[in-house]
């Protein structure tokens, strides 16, 4: 089991950054940026630096919102192997009309073969998060091990991370970690936490 440049990480937000597929800096891989391009424009390209704020009066758009889920599979994650089977993005949207008007919230999604190959993923990540992060809670809740890690006593979204070792849902026999950073605190349900 190894991880290929993320071993060499030093800092809490780079490794978040290479587990979640580069995408808040901007350099992720093309399979991963075309998926963005398609679901996620706004994280597809790096905005630019010269645009300020701007104000807009008050929307009166009754069309309602919904939350919509994309993902991709990847048969192998571009930056990181930790014994998983195969990995899978996935975004949870706010979409009006078919149309992108923002995102929630997105995780990354290991699979295992065997609870063994996922036990030792999770002691790996969380290895590597105990070399960079100032603070950790490890729980026990309903047949799943969950890992919150923080680099900053600030509330900043960047510095926040959980994964979640669980089963699968539909095949007993396999099991799964879901690595992400809340965003929405509704959906901390979804994330099993």
């Amino acid at each position: 089991m190894t991880l290929s440049s993320i071993g060499q990480t030093s800092t809490f937000r780079s490794l978040t950054n290479d587990i979640l597929l580069r995408i808040y800096s901007y350099e992720t891989d093309s399979v991963t940026k075309k998926f963005l391009k398609k679901y996620v424009p706004i994280l597809a390209d790096k905005p630019n630096v010269n645009v300020g704020w701007t104000a807009y009066p008050p929307n009166v758009d009754t069309t309602p919102t919904f939350t919509v889920g994309h993902s991709i599979t990847y048969a192998k994650h571009p930056f990181v192997d930790i014994g998983a089977k195969e990995c899978k993005l996935e975004f949870l949207n706010n979409e009006k009309a078919n149309v992108f008007t923002g995102y929630k919230t997105f995780y990354i999604t290991f699979y295992f073969d065997d609870r063994q190959k996922a036990i030792n993923g999770f002691k790996l990540l969380s290895k590597l998060y105990d070399k960079v992060s100032k603070t950790k809670k490890l729980i026990s809740k309903n047949r799943k091990k969950i890992v919150f890690y923080t680099n900053d006593i600030d509330d900043i979204l960047f510095d926040k991370v959980e994964f979640i070792l669980t089963q699968d849902d539909l095949y007993g026999h396999k099991y799964k970690i879901i690595f992400g950073q809340i965003i929405d605190i509704d959906l901390a349900d979804f994330y099993s936490s």
